[in-house]
């Protein structure tokens, strides 16, 4: 029996075709002969319900004349309203004439909720799309798949030399730079979005420019090249900005009227929005003695970005802001963002509150949620809030100390009991700033304090997550849960063979909880050892993320929990603020049934936007780190290993927490092994070995701003653990086992000097 092309195949062969395309043609090109026809007529008829092939059975399947609905496009750019555009390819080549239709690709989510959303592209991708005809020459397109091959899309910076201009890519896993064609408009310096092309036999690497995105020498160049990397909108279209200009305070009639209850903001001090307040006051209930009522209101967003919406359909694409060092590029505009959905001091505010009964045991005894109007009474730092709890209140808050704050911290001292009793996972990593200069440099890098005016607000916000989640459940509403999973059997059993040679014992036998991982620590806190505790216990856990299946939150130790707190910043806050309202009737406004039934895709739309963020924002800082560190070549520093991997040892300089990497090459003359769970290196003749969290003495060799590059060379570290026991044998197949380790990789990595990126 032949072997049946796969669907995918099939869709490609008959986007790639010239005109009509029989079914005997895919079976003779995939040499599909007698009965064997059977089952690729079934899947052609499959594909035929599923829209994906278009026909008739005498006409081909597809029209002439017309773009095939299902074609290869490669993506060109944005139009000034922010969506990608592409145009087709057919036999390979792309169409650019005038007259060539324009494709637009549709990344919104999907209307069904038995369609997935769309894979991600950006410029320069090659992608098989199904095509939506608009007019004569105007199609939208939905991406079916981001097809493989040489093309990809590649950023860099531009580099004149004498045979003409080059791109010196921006990710430093590419290890060529590349040819850039004779007429590409740009200049030395310039950074722009390329598609690889290929390149003659034995020839220079070659690509061609999809976009210019600026001068490297802006201040804000490495934001904008992290920011294009992962293909984040910057630019709201113009349909959203006008539809956020027209909007008007959202009616104050039919709410709860809780102005008179003197709610205060806490947050950072340069925050410009302020989606949620807190109040607290003792318990008048006399069978909750010593008890409290805690009050958290957000922001109600949901009054203004309706259902179906321009703003929401760009919100939902957006799935969240994201925060670089030199500005925020907003999951809302600015109209909402900073205005009319921020709970001004001394404003009116429609919200969404949570009235929490605590007992003197810091549990909640109980909650009931109201869509009201409130008022902020006043705003705070952390610091200043910090301040007042300690009794050194500032002056213009001595007025609302006793009758705000002072009661609002005796609130939190008695949910922190509960917290602890509940022992969420405790990692103590302290978490660094880094303020930006107007001509784009660092400033100042600093770790400010983990002050407990931080903890009552998380902690407050956490209560009022979990209500939310309860309240769903109790109505029976479908949701989005941030579900954070049990760490993995191997991951764990691999952390407990990296602690054993520290004399720290993981009881594999108990049940997983957070409390096994704080013990840990716990053991460690006073040895040498307790960043190398931390460090791994942090680097078992589970990634959190969104989803319609409740798994709990391990991490903090709950049961259920949604993110209901920041509606302004993350789509999934504004899908819980609807689904609210549609359960405890609150209005018109509420989470429609198609949305309903899409929670699962945007939960996993918005969890692969977080992760994008993520990885922008950290390449973004990586980039103005080295710009910083560059200044710095020679000096040395005392810093953490990070991470370990066959290329060498990952650190973080302990003063600003700059990260690079000490190449293999530079650890000694001896090859040296990584374990399996990339946790530890140990060298194959001395036992000289490394572990994460060890603290390591380092020069600075080099920094590459334009990768987010630092380079270091070891002068001192390491622990000598004996020499591992090698087996007989030569070159790459040997391993080695040591006293309490496990084994060493299958493949030892080859102490050998490479380019540093």
């Amino acid at each position: 029996m032949a072997k049946l092309p796969s669907r995918d195949e099939v869709l490609k062969f008959v986007a790639e075709q010239d005109g009509k395309v029989a079914k005997r043609d895919i079976a003779k090109a995939f040499n599909i002969k007698g009965d064997d026809r059977i089952p690729l007529k079934r899947m052609l008829r499959e594909l035929g319900a599923e829209g994906l092939l278009d026909g008739s059975r005498k006409g081909g399947l597809r029209g002439a004349g017309e773009l095939p609905n299902v074609s290869v496009v490669q993506i060109t750019g944005r139009n000034k309203y922010g969506y990608l555009q592409a145009r087709a390819r057919l036999e390979g080549s792309l169409l650019d004439g005038e007259d060539d239709p324009v494709i637009e690709i549709d990344d919104s989510a999907p209307k069904s909720k038995r369609h997935r959303p769309s894979p991600p592209v950006s410029p320069g991708d090659i992608a098989l799309v199904r095509l939506f005809k608009k007019s004569k020459y105007k199609y939208t397109a939905r991406v079916i798949r981001k097809l493989g091959g040489e093309e990809g899309t590649l950023f860099g910076v531009v580099r004149e030399r004498p045979d003409g201009l080059w791109l010196v890519p921006a990710d430093r896993r590419e290890r060529y730079d590349y040819k850039l064609e004779d007429d590409t408009k740009a200049e030395h310096g310039d950074l722009l979005a390329c598609e690889k092309i290929a390149a003659r036999r034995m020839g220079a690497k070659r690509a061609r420019m999809v976009d210019n995105i600026g001068s490297a020498n802006d201040p804000h160049a490495f934001s904008l090249l992290a920011i294009a990397e992962q293909g984040i909108r910057i630019l709201f279209p113009d349909a959203v900005i006008k539809e956020s200009e027209a909007v008007q305070q959202a009616s104050l009639k039919g709410r709860e009227d809780l102005t008179h209850i003197p709610f205060v903001t806490i947050d950072p001090p340069d925050a410009r929005d302020h989606d949620d307040a807190v109040y607290a006051e003792p318990d008048p209930d006399p069978t909750n003695p010593n008890g409290h009522i805690v009050w958290v209101a957000i922001a109600d967003v949901a009054a203004y970005v309706l259902p179906g919406s321009e703003m929401d359909a760009e919100a939902r694409k957006r799935g969240n802001s994201v925060y670089m060092p030199d500005r925020v590029v907003p999951m809302l505009p600015e109209r909402l963002s900073t205005d009319l959905c921020s709970l001004r001091e001394k404003e009116t505010r429609p919200c969404l509150a949570v009235r929490m009964v605590i007992g003197e045991n810091g549990k909640k005894r109980s909650h009931e949620f109201f869509r009201g109007l409130m008022r902020s009474a006043a705003k705070l730092s952390y610091a200043q809030a910090q301040k007042a709890f300690d009794g050194e209140v500032e002056e213009a808050f001595a007025a609302i100390d006793e009758a705000i704050l002072q009661p609002l911290w005796r609130a939190y001292q008695a949910m922190a009991v509960a917290r602890d009793a509940r022992e969420p996972l405790r990692i103590n990593r302290p978490e660094r700033r880094v303020e930006m200069s107007d001509d784009g440099k660092i400033s100042r890098i600093y770790f400010p304090p983990a002050l407990e005016a931080h903890k009552l607000i998380e902690e407050m916000m956490v209560s009022a997550n979990v209500c939310a989640a309860e309240t769903l459940e109790k109505h029976k509403r479908r949701l989005m849960y941030r579900v954070h999973d049990t760490p993995p059997e191997e991951r764990v059993k691999n952390l407990g063979d990296f602690l054993r040679p520290m004399g720290v014992n993981v009881n594999l036998g108990q049940t997983l909880l957070p409390h096994l991982f704080n013990s840990l620590m716990e053991q460690a806190k006073d040895s040498a050892h307790a960043p190398s505790v931390s460090e791994a216990v942090l680097r078992t856990q589970a990634q959190a993320v969104y989803a319609t299946d409740n798994l709990g939150h391990f991490g903090l130790n709950l049961g259920r929990y949604a993110h209901f707190t920041s509606p302004i910043r993350r789509y999934a806050d504004l899908t819980v603020h609807r689904g609210l309202i549609a359960a405890l009737g609150f209005g018109k406004d509420g989470q429609t049934p198609e949305e309903a039934d899409q929670l699962d895709d945007i939960a996993e739309a918005i969890s692969r936007t977080e992760r994008r963020a993520m990885v922008a924002e950290r390449s973004a800082n990586e980039r103005y780190m080295s710009a910083h560190m560059a200044s710095q070549i020679g000096d040395t520093f005392s810093a953490r290993i990070s991470g370990v991997s066959r290329a060498g040892l990952f650190v973080a300089l302990i003063d600003t927490g700059a990260e690079g990497l000490i190449p293999i090459s530079r650890l000694g003359e001896e090859r040296f092994f990584a374990d399996d769970s990339n946790m530890f290196m140990t060298g194959g003749t001395t036992g000289l070995t490394f572990r994460i969290g060890q603290t390591v003495e380092v020069e600075l060799v080099e920094a590459t701003p334009i990768q987010g590059g630092l380079l270091f060379a070891l002068l001192e570290g390491g622990t000598q653990e004996g020499a591992p026991k090698q087996r007989r044998g030569s070159g790459r197949g040997n391993q080695f086992r040591k006293s309490g380790a496990s084994k060493a990789s299958k493949k030892p990595t080859r102490s050998k000097r490479r380019r540093s990126r």
